[in-house]
């Protein structure tokens, strides 16, 4: 697997209390909020809940009340163009915009982020690769299976460890990509399970480094055969 990667998709989502009161005035706040905080996109609606969105590049912000008494916050960059920096700076742009239009206190009780990349197998099936390099497996054993394999790979879930300041689950998906066979997919998702203290402030850009120092420190060599 080649080391340098392209980035295909950053998220990151916030399960709050109380929710956010959402209506047509809070939305064209938000909106001008994010105007504002230099956030451009192409739209938005307040029913169910916000949505905000942008085409090019690629945003996706959603403002919603879920299950009494908590709401969301949930920000997506599907296929983006721009570096991880930027995306980061996008982030935290979205949640002071946010901050200004919700002013009350609120708890964040679980949040979870999630980095997806794309990268260059070292030879022409990247499911070859996962399989015979990393698996150590026989090309033949898949023989079984009755007919031939367009891809697969492996899905791997790390529950919090004991005495975790922060406890996180973790769960990594390594996979060759369906679309091009000549690229592996990996995704990290990281879940931080414990409420924070009322008033604590969104932190996405600790948040994404934290999954990307994760996923360049041990996901990365598992797969290029660290451990064996």
């Amino acid at each position: 697997m080649h080391p340098e990667g392209i980035i295909h998709h950053v998220g990151i989502n916030y399960i709050l209390t109380p929710p956010p009161d959402i209506g047509n005035e809070r939305s064209l706040a938000f909106q001008q909020a994010l105007i504002v905080h230099g956030i451009e996109f192409d739209g938005g609606k307040y029913k169910p809940g916000i949505s905000i969105e942008r085409a090019s590049p690629p945003l996706q912000i959603r403002v919603i009340v879920g299950a009494p008494p908590t709401g969301q916050l949930l920000i997506l960059q599907p296929q983006p163009t721009q570096d991880l920096e930027l995306i980061i700076k996008e982030m935290e742009a979205i949640v002071a915009a946010f901050n200004q239009t919700w002013t009350e206190p609120r708890q964040i009780l679980a949040c979870d982020a999630t980095l997806r990349y794309l990268y260059e197998a070292d030879r022409d099936h990247a499911f070859r690769e996962l399989w015979e390099r990393r698996l150590g497996q026989s090309e033949g054993s898949l023989r079984a299976l009755g007919r031939p394999v367009l891809g697969g790979g492996l899905r791997l879930v790390m529950p919090p460890q004991p005495n975790e300041p922060e406890p996180t689950q973790i769960e990594v998906k390594i996979e060759s990509y369906l679309p091009d066979a000549s690229k592996i997919f990996i995704s990290v998702e990281y879940k931080w399970l414990q409420p924070q203290a009322i008033g604590t402030a969104f932190d996405p850009k600790r948040h994404i480094m934290q999954v990307e120092n994760y996923l360049e420190q041990h996901v990365k060599p598992f797969v290029q055969g660290g451990g064996q």
